[in-house]
């Protein structure tokens, strides 16, 4: 493969770069997750897409390389269709409020699986709160099995779900900015696509870019705006909430409009915090908030584990 070819083309800015091809994308990102790329080259194609931004067709491509690379997991028998939390932002300015979700779910008996990174120089991130609240840490998928198997909820780190995509992930502190590993880190599905991927974005552009993704390779999720990017919906007002299913994506929750209540949140985003907030909520001495619980109704829906919206709002 002629490295220099493609810099030259997806190289030249957001006006002047052009698109590779599903195939030749699909062949570009196997050889970077395998190491064949030396680091000027692999330096400057990870710069020129985060210049650039993915077409639909390299997102396509690099989903399918990554795929190849994921260490399977199987959906625990006889439960709803497992729920895939990815959390690699964590959260800087306030309470990570996605182990109150993962652990609502896990109550009502939907299997919950998180991933993603477990340290972060200037954020908080889910899995030291998960930690604190008594969920290991799995670092195989073999670990995250057995605890699914065990409890229902699990987290996985990003190596214990492919080591390729890990070392990817970990280039982001030489770079100095995230790469398209982290777009499609969001994305994966070890179980093969008996899931629900719940996938965030930041930026308004990526909802198109993501509910475009999602139809074409008929992905189950719930696509919506983040919390600081994490996977839950902001408990100040509700995001809108797109279920896709089938190649195609309904409405399942409009985003919260004109007033609504402001509910009591942690002081704090430090671990301890967080813990102590999320466990009185947990025990019912603290309201949880009602964008979460609007979030909570959509999960056991698109799992199965209500047979309709209606049913859901009404037992989450």
């Amino acid at each position: 493969m002629n490295y220099t070819n493609i810099i030259k083309e997806i190289g030249r800015g957001v006006k002047g770069a052009t698109n590779l091809d599903e195939a030749t994308a699909y062949a570009l990102y196997c050889a970077i997750l395998d190491g064949q790329v030396s680091e000027l080259e692999l330096g400057a194609i990870l710069v020129a897409f985060r210049i650039k931004g993915e077409s639909e067709a390299e997102m396509l491509g690099f989903h399918r390389a990554l795929g190849e690379r994921i260490n399977p997991i199987r959906r625990p028998a006889g439960k709803p269709l497992p729920v895939l939390l990815p959390a690699y932002n964590g959260a800087r300015k306030q309470a990570n409020l996605l182990p109150l979700l993962a652990f609502l779910l896990q109550r009502h008996g939907v299997p919950v699986l998180v991933h993603g990174v477990t340290r972060d120089p200037k954020r908080v991130t889910a899995a030291e709160t998960l930690a604190a609240m008594d969920v290991p840490i799995s670092t195989s998928a073999a670990e995250a099995q057995a605890q699914l198997g065990q409890t229902g909820l699990a987290f996985i780190t990003a190596r214990g779900l492919s080591t390729q995509m890990d070392d990817q992930l970990e280039l982001r502190w030489r770079l100095g900015v995230r790469g398209s590993t982290h777009t499609l880190a969001k994305l994966v599905d070890p179980f093969g696509g008996e899931s629900v991927r719940v996938v965030s974005v930041t930026h308004p552009p990526y909802m198109v870019r993501m509910a475009s993704f999602m139809q074409a390779t008929n992905t189950r999720g719930l696509l919506m705006r983040g919390a600081e990017g994490e996977p839950y919906a902001n408990p100040k007002r509700c995001p809108r909430i797109e279920f896709f299913h089938d190649g195609q994506g309904e409405v399942v929750m409009p985003q919260d409009e004109g007033d609504v209540e402001i509910p009591q949140l942690a002081e704090d985003f430090d671990v301890e915090t967080t813990v102590r907030w999320t466990r009185q909520a947990l025990a019912g001495e603290t309201p949880i908030p009602g964008p979460i619980l609007k979030q909570l109704a959509c999960c056991l829906y698109a799992s199965g584990a209500e047979a309709s919206m209606d049913a859901a709002q009404r037992h989450s």
